[in-house]
């Protein structure tokens, strides 16, 4: 279930995402009690009329200057894309040297995307690791200077997925100089990172490295992933290559997109103060739950997600156990196979909906640990 690393890939080799091939089907059985979803919850009340469905956006601005004077940079450093997947892509293609290794090391646990759509590109993946492990979930920079030699890339998702754990600054200070010093760029998949603004773990990859191509959407933090928009920050001769690529696989944005992305942009921050209440008012349920079974877990600083062991395979858990109950929750081996024990849960959603799914989750961990018993 894990994300496929390994040569480039076509026509029918062209691996499946296996986390979307499981959720997406259990996702449409509507199962009444959901806590698998990873993006923020949040009602935009949104309208779109006939016109922006037909013509090019109203105001006729480019979007990328809304992200510029969001996070404070220049025009010529901002790319807009359809979402964070593509921009992936786009920024492996951005990235890679001219006449370098088309190799790609991935970070580990990772959503399969990733590694994946750098397979699709024609380049070889490579893994290093953050973690997976009990304790702090730190670089593996033996790993690391191993690999370096061999890529062009190294692409990274400082806000793991599925533990919510942000890269320490220690780690992430020596990964900038050593893949500097290598001349390797970086992608770095920012778009659980936004969640932590105003605080110490709010720190986007090009703010610190030139060397870098930061991700972000609407998606996640922002509850707005029907519309797929992202966009890629960097230095101006990496982003120049990711626009040069965006024309040629896209040409341009998608006019509804932009003209949804023009309406809420102004008000993003509400979604960030959201996020932070519905942490301040459901993850204390979780816990609680947590400790009455006798699970101890620290979660993560910020965000709307984390990760913790159940103790048995959670892809069989959620069928034999999680099924019945109407409980959906996302198995970590998705993302690593030492993870297949880990079952990513999270609160972003309404706190009436979130504390009538508790008593579920107890259910749940009672039948796993009776089973195990």
């Amino acid at each position: 279930m894990e994300p496929r690393l390994g040569g480039p890939v076509s026509g029918n080799a062209i691996p499946p995402v296996d986390y979307l091939s499981w959720y997406v089907p259990r996702l449409q059985e509507n199962r009444p009690h959901d806590l698998s979803q990873s993006g923020f919850g949040y009602d935009w009340q949104v309208e779109v009329g006939a016109d922006a469905m037909l013509t090019f956006w109203k105001s006729g601005q480019d979007p990328a200057q809304w992200v510029a004077d969001r996070y404070e940079v220049e025009l010529n450093q901002v790319c807009i894309a359809h979402g964070a997947c593509q921009s992936i892509s786009l920024a492996i293609l951005a990235a890679l040297p001219v006449d370098g290794p088309r190799v790609v090391g991935v970070e580990m646990p990772s959503f399969a995307v990733v590694s994946q759509s750098a397979r699709l590109l024609g380049c070889e993946v490579i893994p290093f690791h953050r973690g997976p492990s009990e304790g702090p979930w730190e670089l593996n920079r033996a790993e690391v200077l191993e690999i370096l030699p061999k890529v062009g890339v190294l692409a990274l998702t400082p806000v793991m997925n599925p533990t919510g754990e942000m890269i320490s600054e220690d780690d992430q200070q020596w990964l900038i100089k050593v893949t500097q010093e290598a001349g390797v760029n970086l992608v770095s998949d920012e778009v659980y990172l936004d969640a932590s603004k105003g605080t110490e773990f709010y720190r986007p990859m090009y703010k610190y490295a030139k060397n870098a191509i930061s991700i972000n959407s609407l998606t996640k933090t922002y509850g707005l992933g029907p519309i797929r928009f992202g966009w890629m920050i960097g230095e101006p001769k990496l982003i120049q290559n990711a626009k040069n690529a965006f024309q040629n696989m896209q040409g341009l944005a998608s006019a509804p997109t932009v003209s949804i992305a023009e309406t809420v942009f102004p008000r993003l921050d509400e979604a960030l103060d959201g996020i932070w209440e519905a942490r301040k008012q459901n993850l204390p349920k979780l816990l609680e739950v947590l400790e009455a079974h006798g699970i101890k877990w620290t979660p993560p600083p910020f965000g709307i997600y984390g990760a913790f062991s159940i103790g048995m395979d959670a892809v069989e858990a959620m069928a034999k156990y999680g099924k019945p109950l109407g409980l959906l929750a996302t198995p970590g081996g998705m993302f690593h196979s030492d993870l297949k024990h880990y079952l990513r849960i999270a609160w972003g959603s309404s706190p009436e909906s979130f504390e009538a799914a508790m008593p579920v989750l107890s259910q749940f961990l009672t039948s796993i640990q009776e089973g195990i018993a």
